[in-house]
């Protein structure tokens, strides 16, 4: 991942002589007095840097202050950069008037954290309902939560009770929502101009999983909207900082879970520079075979869904008789079908299974004729076209405003690939394309996902060839590193390893001190982890920038005009995971 260089620093502190500039081995970074924040970064847009990634917080306890982090693009230069600046009294200046995805990215920080950003449009909790007390993410609150509710006993009297409830729970609890809570966060969202408050969601089937929408409709017109995310909120970040690196993998496959293998590679990446881990041939090429298969598996059930979603059910069924096929590939390896945790620090869990390899050369033979009996369903068929052109139109602009990436970016004709742009795990030795739209609507995000499929069957049939090539002894796995554990087989037959693997699983990899973000190419788009370490065995934090949750930011943006009709198409076409944007 390319950053800012030395020539560019130089010219932007000739402009903001108070800035610092730090340089890390996979990371540079800008610290900026918080009084000239704002200018700065708008600064930074007019130079290039327009491309909107992330922003978030670090809370930092001695002493107690908070950090703003922000991660800008520049699409001309293909560099990034890093630009932090310290909060003053947990107040930090909103930036939402230069990115608008920046509305979410600052809410988010917002409940997490308690910071404050002034001139914010209209500043509120992101996940957590309205009048919650507490912000998850700083270090002070407990992982458990606070325990300040009292559990009503089931097998006690209530009244004159003088002891303790016989059974096993605890008495106290930590605070959930209530009826009249999950109301006032309703009533804080829309203040309704038109006719009628539409509420769909979380549980709707068109809702793509557990996500809540209001609309505000004058007729079928919709006037305004707004998402209310939290429902499958389970703390991914909070959980990160509290465990060792390797024992956080297996929660990767629980945010994008129609993606559990690109959320492993994107974090092992991660992992893996931040503690200098060397992964070999066999591991990189294997790990580049699962994930494109994974890429289409996830396609697979978008297509199918999103057509069921418009009435076209034929091509849901056909698209999930391939995708069976993918899920018993890599349950034949992993030996879990959703959540494989497959891939490790330093390569995989397992050596390939018996006959892998011509299991998936007899899938990439036979599957484009699959896909041409999806094209044939649907690509020409009027309803589709009725449906889906002229729907939910994305600019380029649109694109760096709202941190757009994956085929959302791409069908607006932005080739952003992180596998091409800043390529990882070997992604630079294979040969393939970047498919781009040329109207950025509903029916382009199709036709991009599906020329993804087909480059994905590419890049399969070329990593297939070079692991042929490589003897079935090739190692797997970089044994050699100190920080990685070695095979279960090898751990019960060998006393010295055995001894190894207890160290690590006890005190953890000893992490240097640092920082890094680095991101992989998901299905839904950038997949990002940001890593602080200061040094042991747990990150002191642990960001994870979600494709998902940005991809999603636009939609109130896109729907307004539209009908409701065009919201099941438009949401389709963005294809969100809640396990991603919760987290």
């Amino acid at each position: 991942m390319q950053w800012l260089d030395s020539s560019l620093s130089e010219q932007l502190k000739k402009v903001f002589p108070n800035i610092s500039i730090e340089d890390g081995p996979y990371l540079s970074s800008i610290s900026i007095p918080t009084d000239e924040l704002l200018r700065f970064l708008s600064h930074l847009k007019s130079e290039g840097f327009k491309h909107f990634i992330d922003h978030t917080i670090v809370h930092h306890q001695a002493p107690e202050r908070f950090e703003g982090i922000y991660i800008l693009y520049n699409p001309e230069l293909n560099k990034r950069a890093l630009v932090r600046a310290f909060s003053k009294d947990s107040k930090l200046p909103s930036i939402e008037k230069l990115w608008p995805c920046a509305k979410w990215a600052e809410r988010e920080a917002y409940d997490m954290f308690g910071v404050i950003y002034e001139g914010h449009e209209n500043l509120r909790r992101m996940f957590m309902w309205e009048g919650y007390p507490y912000h998850p993410l700083r270090k002070d609150f407990p992982l458990s939560g606070p325990q300040d509710v009292e559990l009503p006993s089931l097998t006690e009297l209530y009244a004159g009770r003088d002891q303790e409830p016989s059974h096993d729970f605890e008495l106290y609890h930590t605070k959930v929502a209530t009826l009249q809570d999950l109301e006032k966060t309703q009533y804080s969202r829309l203040n309704k101009k038109a006719q009628l408050m539409l509420n769909w969601g979380p549980l709707h089937p068109g809702t793509h999983g557990t996500i809540w929408f209001l609309f505000d409709l004058d007729g079928e017109r919709v006037v305004q909207s707004d998402v209310i995310l939290g429902q499958l909120h389970r703390g991914m970040e909070k959980l990160a900082e509290n465990l060792y690196y390797f024992q956080f993998l297996p929660y990767t496959d629980r945010m994008d879970y129609i993606s559990a293998i690109c959320n492993e590679l994107a974090y092992v990446c991660a992992v893996e520079k931040l503690l200098k881990v060397e992964v070999p041939e066999k591991a990189l090429y294997a790990r580049v075979m699962f994930a494109e298969l994974q890429r289409i598996n996830s396609h697979l059930l978008w297509l199918g869904t999103g057509a069921l979603d418009l009435g076209a059910l034929t091509v849901f069924l056909y698209a999930f008789r391939e995708r069976e096929k993918i899920m018993d590939i890599i349950e034949g390896n992993a030996g879990f079908r959703l959540t494989s945790a497959f891939l490790r620090i330093g390569g995989l869990h397992y050596d390939l299974a018996e006959g892998t390899l011509d299991v998936v050369e007899a899938f990439v033979k036979d599957f484009p004729q699959r896909l041409s009996e999806y094209h044939s369903l649907l690509t020409r068929n009027r309803i589709w076209l009725r449906r889906t052109r002229d729907i939910g139109v994305i600019t380029r602009q649109d694109v760096f405003d709202y941190g757009l990436s994956g085929p959302v970016a791409r069908a607006s004709g932005i080739a952003y690939d992180l596998r091409k742009l800043q390529p990882y795990s070997g992604y630079e030795e294979f040969e393939f394309d970047i498919p781009v739209g040329e109207v950025g609507d509903v029916y382009d995000r199709y036709l991009v996902r599906m020329e993804e499929i087909k480059q994905s069957i590419r890049i399969i049939s070329q990593a297939i060839s070079k692991l042929k090539k490589l003897p079935k002894s090739a190692p797997y796995v970089n044994k050699q590193h100190p920080s990685v554990m070695a095979p279960k087989e090898e751990v019960f037959k060998d006393l010295q390893d055995m001894v190894k693997n207890f160290r690590i699983v006890v005190h953890g990899e000893s992490a240097p001190i640092g920082e890094v973000y680095s991101a992989g190419e998901n299905p839904r788009g950038e997949l990002g982890f940001y890593i602080l370490s200061k040094g042991g065995s747990k990150p002191y934090r642990l960001r994870i920038r979600s494709g998902a949750l940005y991809n999603l930011s636009i939609f109130p943006k896109l729907i307004k005009d539209g009908t409701i009709a065009d919201a099941i198409a438009l949401l389709g076409s963005l294809d969100p995971v809640v396990g991603e944007t919760d987290r």
